[in-house]
């Protein structure tokens, strides 16, 4: 009779190896993105955390000397202020968000009211705000 344990030794094997191959992918990926990193760079529309509701009305990408930003016009909630969602934002006067797994880069982020929209401002490279 063979031992149990022989036969479930290969599957441990070929686990460790795909779990191996997987940490090695995602430390090149994030290596990539850290080393790789350029000026050129902005955060996409998704890194920003906007409440259920609100409208996205324009999104441009524009660049300076300094690097690059992401700004996203929005349309508040119904019975929300453009003041109302830059306090919940935190973007007063300015927010810094932790990356996620995929990307860990920290995103910055800053708002000014236009009218009854908020025109949010993102961008990779900017210092934390010290009052």
């Amino acid at each position: 009779m063979s031992d149990p344990r022989s036969r479930a030794r290969p599957y441990l094997i070929v686990a460790l190896v795909v779990v191996a191959v997987l940490a090695v992918l995602y430390a090149a990926r994030v290596g990539l993105l850290l080393i790789g990193a350029s000026e050129w760079d902005s955060p996409p529309v998704s890194a920003v955390p906007l409440p259920d509701g609100t409208e996205v009305t324009q999104v441009s990408t524009e660049c300076a000397s300094g690097g690059c930003w992401t700004l996203i016009t929005v349309r508040p909630p119904d019975g929300t202020t453009p003041e109302d969602l830059k306090n919940e934002l935190g973007t007063t006067p300015q927010s810094r968000l932790p990356g996620s797994f995929w990307d860990p880069r920290t995103v910055s982020l800053t708002s000014k009211t236009k009218g009854p929209f908020l025109v949010i401002k993102a961008d990779y490279f900017s210092p934390e705000y010290v009052h």
